[in-house]
């Protein structure tokens, strides 16, 4: 019995932390600015949708995942659900709005990626194969390109550019 408790138990040990907020901008499809009240001040938080990557501007695909992120979110009041920061500062955590957690909806409509190196969640693995077969979002696109792999085109496209050895007049 004592081995169930701690099993059941177990999973809403695994954040140490939240913080509960309205949702004042949404910076692309897994990045918001949630505004804090508490009776002391009123802080601002950039969040991290955890466990998955959306499209980055100039992207294909980064317009419809803002929107639909705004869609689900902007000004409404969430919980976050936390452990850390990542090296931007950004709390990571899972965003909560009412009985939906908003990462899964996210991969769930095909406006995400489960950012593999990062999630080991069976769930998102489901989703985000349940949403390429549906061809949601960014799987209607012919050939999407994940965020991380553009992200490092783009790095290689811009050192390139670097170390050409020419001098331009």
């Amino acid at each position: 019995m004592k081995w169930l408790l701690i099993f059941l138990i177990s999973p809403c040990m695994a954040f140490a932390e939240s913080i509960r907020g309205v949702v004042i901008n949404v910076i692309d499809g897994d990045t918001v600015i949630l505004l804090e009240r508490t009776p002391e001040q009123m802080r601002t938080h950039r969040i991290q949708l955890e466990g998955i990557d959306a499209p980055e501007r100039e992207q294909d695909g980064y317009e419809g995942a803002k929107e639909y992120l705004e869609k689900l979110i902007w000004g409404e009041a969430v919980t976050v659900r936390y452990t850390e920061s990542d090296r931007y500062g950004r709390i990571l955590g899972e965003i909560w709005h009412g009985k939906m957690l908003v990462n899964e909806e996210m991969v769930k409509e095909g406006w995400a990626w489960i950012y593999k190196n990062f999630s080991a969640s069976r769930k998102l693995v489901s989703l985000e194969r349940d949403a390429r077969k549906a061809q949601k979002g960014i799987w209607s696109e012919l050939n999407p390109i994940s965020p991380w792999e553009w992200r490092a085109a783009k790095r290689k496209e811009k050192s390139k550019g670097k170390n050409t050895g020419e001098i331009s007049y």
